[in-house]
């Protein structure tokens, strides 16, 4: 108990602790009486779920419940196909652990040690899952995947270094199909195949991570992958070549004249196990190959992706009317998008029904009801607007003299020379105009954002767009970029390819 490897091995016995406790528990049930094998269940249905894990057709909880029901149902026929799907949904709700929200299992170990003869113990938790349920947003469905705990507790063994395991599985494969020992084969090339699930597991992560937040794993990219990347491109490309040959090797058992029925049938099922094996790795040799480039691109998506420009599209002619131009089949997708971005806050796809349960019976919130202000209080007089209407209206005039698209200078000039009201500053004008020019090409952040935002479409209009070709501007007391104006993206690339022309 005081070896360094006690801990892990305790972790591995409780791997399979959940499974036991489901059994137990399953005396509770209506249909406990009936003596169904659920820890049998349990382990098919992680099988079930691993052979489909890491390709595009990942197994959903249906379909799971659906073929441990079939399996219930061979058991007992003598039962109602109603309690066949409770057997099932039991099983894969107690892998999934339902009964705690879907949390991680948890269990308290303990780990002695010996310090000067005086025997120390110390509790540590021990956390982990067997299945777990993610929404595959190519389907628009939810599946299931089996975690490495999963894995380990199918394939009876402690933590382990998947490429020198995989390596030791193929060399004893090879071993038994030379001396004809099918049945132990098949056994062999299945504990392969949970390898490669669990190896193809653990490059998904890290790339689902990388794309998430690439600052979770920037330490890892800058020290450990590279490293960890080419170890694994060397030892696909080591297991693709050996899978190859034992794929050769059981195919001439199969095509032997003079084989046993019962050597046959081994063969086939032995050469499917390899077939998926090297599917995998062929399909994880790419993962690796575009690895690197995952994560520059995701570099540079996530950190040196520019600012967006601040539109305000024309509702009738930019969206509606084109919109009511298409074919209903080509309108419904930007329409479901639309009506979605403003419809709010969606509810997620995996509904918690014990956390409806517990909002419905949580306790009523009191409602505060505010006293009414005093009559004899003084409302005052309201704040005037940051830029008065008629600066605004005057900006918005020479913009419209001067017709877009324009540079700034000549808004500025045209400024210093229109027609203005005698009341109108013409300072001010000019200032707003410059703003707002300014406010189209690089937004700030200010306290009435919505506020600058319509200031700036009323000057220079609702579509107006803003770009900078390195001009400096030569107007008397402003200095930096002549930026040009245009009343869309459209006229501004077609003002800036002539003037580049």
């Amino acid at each position: 108990m005081f070896d360094s490897s006690f801990g892990g091995r305790v972790r591995a016995l409780l791997r399979h602790r959940p499974l036991a406790e489901a059994a137990d528990n399953a005396g509770r049930q209506t249909w406990g009486a009936h003596s169904y094998d659920v820890v049998t269940l349990a382990l098919a249905a992680i099988d079930s779920v691993i052979a489909r894990q890491g390709f595009d057709d990942e197994v959903t909880y249906d379909e799971v419940v659906a073929g441990l029901s079939a399996l219930a149902a061979a058991a007992h026929p003598e039962y109602p196909v109603e309690e066949h799907e409770q057997v099932a949904r039991y099983v894969v709700d107690s892998l999934l652990n339902r009964r705690e929200r879907e949390t991680p299992y948890r269990y308290q170990i303990s780990i002695y040690s010996r310090d000067d003869g005086v025997v120390r113990h110390r509790d540590v938790p021990a956390e982990f899952r067997l299945l777990t349920e993610y929404e595959d947003h190519a389907r628009g469905v939810n599946v299931l995947r089996a975690s490495a705990d999963a894995i380990n507790a199918l394939v009876g063994g402690l933590e382990f270094d998947v490429e020198d395991e995989q390596a030791a599985i193929e060399l004893m494969l090879a071993r038994q199909l030379e001396r004809g020992a099918f049945g132990q084969a098949e056994k062999a090339a299945e504990r392969s195949r949970l390898l490669s699930v669990r190896y193809a597991d653990e490059l998904r992560t890290l790339l689902a991570d990388t794309t998430r937040d690439i600052r979770t794993v920037l330490d890892q990219w800058a020290e450990q992958v590279p490293v960890q990347l080419e170890r694994n491109r060397t030892h696909l490309e080591e297991r693709l070549a050996a899978e190859a040959k034992l794929l050769e090797h059981v195919r001439g058992a199969l095509d032997a004249p003079d084989s046993e029925l019962a050597v046959s049938i081994a063969a086939a099922r032995i050469a499917a196990l390899l077939e998926e094996c090297r599917r995998r790795h062929t399909e994880l040799h790419g993962r690796l190959v575009s690895a690197r480039t995952t994560f520059l691109d995701e570099q540079t998506r996530q950190s040196f992706r520019p600012v967006g420009g601040l539109r305000n599209p024309d509702l009738t002619d930019d969206i509606f009317l084109p919109l009511l131009g298409l074919r209903a089949d080509l309108a419904v997708e930007p329409a479901e998008t639309f009506a979605m971005s403003i419809a709010g806050t969606r509810v997620p796809r995996m509904v918690r029904l014990a956390d409806l349960v517990d909002d419905l019976l949580a306790p009523r919130r009191g409602t505060v009801i505010e006293d009414p202000p005093d009559t004899d209080e003084e409302i005052g007089d309201p704040e005037p607007p940051a830029v008065p209407p008629e600066v605004l209206m005057a900006a918005a005039d020479v913009v419209d003299i001067v017709e877009l698209p324009a540079r700034l200078s000549e808004l500025l000039l045209a400024a210093r020379v229109a027609d203005l009201p005698g009341e109108v500053d013409r300072d001010a004008v000019e200032r707003v105009i410059a703003l707002s020019v300014l406010w189209s090409y690089a937004p700030e952040s200010v306290e009435d954002f919505s506020l600058a935002v319509d200031a700036a479409a009323r000057v220079l209009g609702p579509t107006a767009a803003v770009d900078a070709d390195d001009t400096p501007i030569a107007v008397s007391g402003w200095s930096g970029d002549d930026l040009i104006v245009g009343a869309d993206e459209e006229m501004l690339a077609t003002y800036a390819g002539g003037e580049r022309s």
